[in-house]
């Protein structure tokens, strides 16, 4: 740990002295390394809430990717869960200057259980889920409201010759009937 600490506090006071901003994973906050006021706070775990809570409060500005690993194996329409997933919702008491700490999210994808093969497949749609939460409204939360924009994206992806996978477990695009019957 002590290593780890003193790698970390080496490398930020090399980029400290060029006057470059960056971004640190939350465990960098967490063990108090001496960090810039303009570093970022990335929250990748589960408690992000407490994470984002914790940096606001201290003046960092945040990005979220905890709850948007699109690698998840998962069944059925697991876009919704990241959906869900609001980076501006992390405290029902934080201030106005804490959620304008907040810029936004990414999407993260590991490679364990992806490859060429899947890649496009096991992204898309699914990352449109948090695309749409990062630009909407932060009450907008209704996922029935989101299933016909997911699923008409879905339909444009595939008519574009993207292999994205089924949203919904009741729809499907008609120009995969049709392309099927010309080829």
């Amino acid at each position: 740990k002590q290593w780890y600490q003193r790698r970390v506090a080496i490398t930020a006071g090399i980029v400290n002295s060029l006057n470059k901003n960056y971004i640190v994973w939350e465990e960098v906050f967490y063990h108090h390394v001496d960090i810039t006021p303009q570093t970022i706070v990335h929250a990748w775990k589960p408690n992000w809430k407490t994470i984002f809570q914790d940096a606001t409060a201290a003046g960092f500005r945040c990005i979220l990717s905890a709850g948007w690993y699109i690698s998840r194996i998962s069944y059925g329409e697991d876009w919704q869960n990241f959906y869900l997933v609001e980076p501006r919702s992390f405290n029902d008491t934080a201030t106005p200057e804490q959620k304008a700490l907040v810029l936004g999210g990414t999407v993260c994808m590991w490679g364990e259980h992806v490859d060429n093969s899947n890649i496009l497949s096991r992204f898309w749609p699914r990352a449109s889920a948090p695309a749409e939460r990062l630009w909407a409204p932060e009450y907008l939360t209704d996922v029935k409201f989101m299933e016909p924009r997911i699923e008409a994206h879905r339909c444009r992806m595939v008519l574009r010759g993207y292999p994205a996978e089924p949203t919904l477990s009741r729809g499907h695009c008609h120009v995969e009937y049709t392309w099927a019957t010309h080829h």
